[in-house]
């Protein structure tokens, strides 16, 4: 039986699959689903992965939000990359089955991309540092977790996909009183956004525009949810990539 393994950067991402999870540990969301929030970066991701692959894992997903790097892409596109860039120029495959059965899924009801999604240590904040990165790798989104991720399934040799929404797009600039005000599991300091607004006035109306393309991104992968089932379409058999 297979058994798919849920890696989440932060609990707002998780909403779109359930409302009730925890930060400290794996949450099982079915009988062959668990779901972890790791907190942002590849370290924790690939931490995560690895505990639940420990705990019976036969299939990793990473699931959330991207940054666009492709002008094509707008607030809310879905991105199901066939490939995933890590920052050291690794790159790693998704599983093509499963790939497949997603796209054929969700063909005709929500419009995907599969470009390429590209890894960055760091945030990505600026349209300058996204067009960088753009013209480095070719990728049209960019995360910090699903390299990671794929790493994780590689070395276990399970199958791996990443499902990502946009929730900046190229041409938009992070707000830093935004970014400073958030911990590492993306929850928010109230106290610090309103003193870092205070000093930095002409960022309110990007952290309005912000909150509004966020919840665009959140709103594709409650959909993408919806329309895959409670299992994503995780392969049921032969889960374990030949060598």
């Amino acid at each position: 039986m297979s058994h798919l393994g849920i890696i989440v950067g932060v609990p707002a991402e998780a909403r779109s699959l359930t409302k009730h999870f925890t930060h400290d540990q794996p949450v099982r969301l079915r009988e062959g689903v668990t779901l972890d929030v790791s907190g942002v970066g590849p370290k924790r991701a690939g931490l995560a992965s690895r505990a639940l692959l420990e705990k019976g894992a036969t299939a990793l997903l990473s699931w959330g939000s991207a940054g666009g790097l492709s002008a094509d892409l707008s607030p809310g596109s879905l991105i199901l990359p066939k490939i995933v860039i890590a920052s050291n120029r690794s790159v790693y495959h998704v599983d093509p089955s499963w790939h497949e059965g997603l796209c054929n899924r969700l063909k005709g009801q929500i419009e995907f991309h599969t470009g390429p999604l590209a890894e960055s240590l760091s945030v990505v904040r600026t349209p300058a540092e996204k067009a960088i990165l753009f013209q480095r790798t070719g990728a049209i989104g960019v995360d910090m977790e699903s390299a990671a991720v794929a790493a994780a399934a590689e070395e276990a040799r399970v199958p791996f996909v990443a499902v990502r929404a946009v929730s900046d797009s190229a041409e938009i600039t992070l707000p830093n009183s935004a970014l400073n005000a958030c911990d590492e599991f993306g929850r928010l300091n109230f106290l610090r956004l309103i003193l870092g607004i205070a000093a930095r006035p002409t960022e309110l109306f990007a952290l309005i525009r912000l909150a509004r393309d966020y919840r665009s991104a959140q709103g594709t992968l409650a959909l993408v949810a919806r329309l895959t089932g409670s299992d994503l379409l995780v392969p049921k058999e032969g889960q374990r990539v030949k060598p």
